[in-house]
């Protein structure tokens, strides 16, 4: 496994522990980390958009 692969594996699988973190932290009543929690988001959605496309290309890598 390439180290690239392996990084958007472990950021992917760490991202929604952070967005939920964030979000009940929202929920509670701290809107100041509603930015982080949107940025945070983003950046989740991203990397799983990432990974789908790398398992798509890739589909021997299981």
């Amino acid at each position: 496994m390439k180290m690239s692969t392996l990084l958007l594996h472990t950021f992917s699988m760490a991202f929604p522990i952070v967005v939920v973190v964030l979000g009940i932290m929202v929920l509670v009543g701290k809107s100041v980390f509603l930015p982080w929690f949107i940025g945070a988001l983003v950046i989740m959605i991203v990397l799983l958009v990432l990974l789908y496309l790398d398992k798509k290309k890739n589909p021997a890598a299981k």
